[in-house]
């Protein structure tokens, strides 16, 4: 008998259990007769609307939820339809090209970090020369 997957690698049950959480598990909550079921996607699941609340209770919960699906399925279609008239322009063509190429070229070099110039020796610096040293120095220590 072959030992477990996830008890070789416990990130193995971890990401089984992050995919169920995201793809199929619901969650729900409910009041006063009402009771709503959700995925983790937002979607509606189920609507339960006790028979003491309304004789039609079933039948009401059921039309909510189908309703709910019609309505989630249009929303969905016209984000389609707006990504593929967003997508089909030419200059969003050209933009995507453009980042496949960049993506096959080589990485630029890095440029080496520009040196400052070593300061004469201190003995041979002016008054001011000196202060400004002294300045830079308290800058790049300070900030």
């Amino acid at each position: 008998m072959y030992p477990n997957s996830k008890d070789i690698d416990p990130i193995n049950g971890r990401m089984d259990a992050v995919r169920r959480a995201l793809l199929t598990d619901r969650a729900s909550a409910g009041r006063y007769g009402v009771t709503v079921e959700v995925g983790a996607d937002g979607t509606l699941a189920a609507v339960r609307i006790d028979e003491s609340v309304t004789p039609y209770g079933v039948e009401l919960g059921k039309l909510i939820t189908d309703l709910a699906r019609e309505a989630l399925e249009e929303a969905r279609i016209n984000v389609r339809e707006r990504l593929a008239e967003f997508s089909a322009d030419p200059r969003i063509e050209a933009v995507r090209e453009t980042l496949e190429s960049a993506v096959e070229r080589p990485a630029p070099p890095v440029p080496e970090p520009r040196r400052r110039p070593a300061p004469a020796h201190e003995d041979e610096l002016s008054e001011d020369e000196l202060i400004e040293l002294n300045e830079r120095r308290n800058q790049s220590f300070f900030h």
